[in-house]
């Protein structure tokens, strides 16, 4: 579970034929305990009922809501050949109380499905890299049908992960897509149920919540991902965007070493290049374009090759070609002789951080996305 797992296939997307009507119980639960301290740890198990074991995929997303105050916590896991589990780790921030604890079936697993807007008439395919949290890259591609919809496999990963869109036969030409998300928007709950928890500093507190579960009602207007999003903090003006960025998502020896940073947040100066090789050549002394044998583009410094890494993760020079510039939120450059990852220093690195979050405009036509895959089996409820 903790690498991608790619092409769960086509024949395990035949979800939920024959189901019975909503009055049947589809999911059984099973949850460790009903009373937790502070750093307990939940952990839950979901099976489907026999006469569902038909069902190879589907998605369960768990909502946690303290029935106190309504907030609520939102979590993603896979069901695969009709079960699933996970732990969480309460910690000492949750507020003591009853707990709704909600689980609702879905019957789409994930899988990337989209619309190329700006296809030629021939284009038949595209290209698309997966670049995991976990440090995986993951390489395909997908057809085109006639209106240029494209529509992946039953896909995998954990967490979070940058997807890059390409032309197969058109390299640097922009790509507009839009990615549609079947399990980050509204749907249908094909069933849910509810269990109730207490979370306690002393056992004499306990509100016993079954006391409050004939009253409790799930509403299903808060079934959207974006509920959960962070507090957003408006950020002084004094200080610099890129300043807040690079806490916010520059990590390990990226974030050790002092590097020259080209902003991309506050200037257009990346966004107006033509082409980020030569825009680099450009602001960087010493930095070449050289073409190897393959015939495509590198970049050289002290005929070295050049190291380029895209949110950390270590890519081919041609993928860092096809990222949308204006989607680049800053770059980092590190000289010759500077490590910061095993083996690399020799020719200087070249870090690449996209824009995501509070740092990224919505809805801008573009060929690289975010997107959000399932929570990790052992995680901090917090």
């Amino acid at each position: 579970m903790n690498k991608i797992l790619i092409a769960i296939g086509l024949s395990f997307c035949f979800l939920f034929v024959g189901l019975k009507t909503k009055s049947q119980t589809k999911m059984n639960a099973i949850l460790n305990k009903t009373e937790f301290k502070r750093g307990d740890t939940l952990s839950f198990e979901i099976k489907l009922s026999d006469s569902f074991r038909t069902i190879k995929t589907a998605s369960l997303h768990l909502w946690i809501e303290n029935i106190s105050s309504g907030r609520k916590w939102h979590y993603k896991y896979p069901i695969i050949n009709g079960y699933s589990s996970a732990r969480l780790v309460i910690d000492s921030t949750i507020t003591p109380g009853e707990y709704a604890v909600n689980f609702l079936l879905q019957k789409n697993f994930f899988r990337i499905k989209g619309e190329v807007l700006n296809a030629f008439k021939k284009e038949t395919q595209i290209n698309y890299v997966l670049l995991s949290k976990n440090k995986d890259i993951v390489t395909g591609s997908l057809p085109l049908d006639n209106d240029k919809f494209f529509i992946s496999d039953c896909m995998l990963f954990q967490d979070s992960a940058n997807l890059i869109f390409s032309r197969p036969n058109h390299k640097g030409i922009n790509l507009e897509i839009q990615l549609i998300n079947d399990l980050d928007s509204m749907y249908y709950a094909a069933d849910s149920l509810t269990n109730f928890i207490s979370i306690y500093d002393n056992k004499d507190t306990v509100t016993r919540a079954n006391k409050i579960a004939e009253h409790y009602v799930f509403s299903e207007k808060d079934r959207r991902y974006n509920t959960m999003m962070q507090e957003v903090v408006i950020k002084a003006k004094s200080k610099k965007l890129v300043d807040d960025f690079q806490k916010d998502n520059v990590s390990g020896m990226f974030s050790g070493i002092d590097g020259t940073v080209i902003d991309g947040l506050e200037s257009d100066e990346i966004a107006r290049a033509g082409n980020l090789f030569n825009f680099l050549t450009g602001r960087v002394a010493g930095l070449s374009i050289k073409t190897n044998e393959e015939g495509t583009d590198e970049l050289k410094w002290r005929k070295h090759s050049t190291e380029i890494y895209i949110d950390e993760i270590k890519v081919d020079p041609e993928l860092a070609l096809e990222i949308s510039l204006s989607d680049i939120a800053m770059i980092k450059i590190f000289e010759p002789g500077v490590q910061v990852a095993f083996g690399s220093g020799a020719g200087g690195t070249i870090a690449i951080y996209l824009k995501t979050g509070i740092y990224k405009i919505e809805n801008k036509p573009t060929n690289n996305f975010r997107i959000m895959g399932y929570t990790g089996l052992d995680v901090i409820w917090k």
